[in-house]
């Protein structure tokens, strides 16, 4: 799945994070990629994995 310039994709599941509360854009802890997360996902615990460098995290 490709992410435009406008659209941030939640690592975890994939959906458009723009109209999901409680979502976020952050940075990978162990390569500084930029990753989002729908506040869904988060609440849940649902574990996403990095795709530049594979970190994987809660």
């Amino acid at each position: 799945m490709e992410e435009n310039k406008d659209t941030k994709l939640c690592a975890s599941c994939g959906l458009d994070i723009i109209a999901i509360k409680d979502s976020v854009v952050f940075k990978c802890p162990n390569c500084s990629n930029t990753l989002s997360r729908c506040g869904k996902c988060r609440i849940k615990g649902v574990k996403y994995t990095c795709t530049v460098c594979g970190f994987t995290g809660p």
